[in-house]
């Protein structure tokens, strides 16, 4: 079995209420009216869709849209120490597990403080991922993608937006979603996954099935540092 890759938050981390309270606040403190005014977690596919780089372009013009989103990055890191919880219950074990077979990595448009935080609550240290790459380094997240399959033989990315599956694709790694983050399943569903996982329950499934097929074949490949 190759390394996994999961994105964070949406997939490993339930933040979609601090993700929205930030939506507001962002959209408050720039006054941009026109962004939608979102009533609740519940709307954020409407902001979520397709390459998330260009999906408020609806409303606003490209440039715009990019300084909102860093400053929604800037007050979701400052949130993130009144999140109640790091990784989802459901995925310590099998992240666990994988940390002491093939491994696993990180790829997340978050800051990389904030993600490491969250996840030492929940995972000691060799639970931890062996590579965490966030927005702090240089590359979007297709050229991460791409090292990581050049370098160590990643071939999955797990995502929770269209906009994942779309840069999974981009860096020659099978696309998996998972449909309880931030993107509708209608668009994550037009972004064609390979395989779609409604539920938390469902990727820990995943993962072990990895994991068995894994253990009845080759030896686990060195792991990264």
């Amino acid at each position: 079995m190759s390394m996994l890759v999961f994105d964070f938050d949406g997939v490993l981390h339930d933040s979609r209420e601090r993700a929205w309270r930030c939506y507001q606040d962002a959209r408050t403190q720039m006054e941009l009216w026109a962004l939608p005014d979102l009533a609740g977690p519940g709307d954020l596919p409407l902001v979520y869709q397709g390459v998330l780089s260009e999906s408020l372009t609806r409303w606003v013009g490209f440039e715009v849209a990019e300084r909102f989103w860093q400053r929604h990055a800037e007050l979701t890191a400052r949130a993130a120490a009144d999140e109640p919880h790091g990784v989802i219950p459901e995925l310590v074990g099998p992240l666990a597990a994988l940390a002491t077979g093939p491994g696993y990595a990180v790829v997340t448009g978050s800051h990389h403080a904030t993600v490491r935080a969250l996840l030492t609550r929940d995972l000691p240290q060799e639970a931890m991922p062996q590579i965490l790459l966030s927005r702090d380094q240089p590359g979007g997240k297709s050229d991460k993608l791409r090292d990581l399959r050049t370098r160590y033989g990643a071939t999955v990315y797990v995502g929770d937006t269209g906009s994942d599956i779309r840069h999974a694709r981009a860096a020659g790694l099978t696309p998996v979603a998972v449909a309880y983050g931030y993107a509708s399943r209608e668009d994550l569903t037009a972004a064609g996954p390979d395989q779609l996982l409604d539920t938390p329950a469902d990727l820990a499934a995943w993962c072990r099935t990895r994991l068995t097929g894994h253990r009845a074949g080759a030896p686990a490949p060195s792991r990264a540092t």
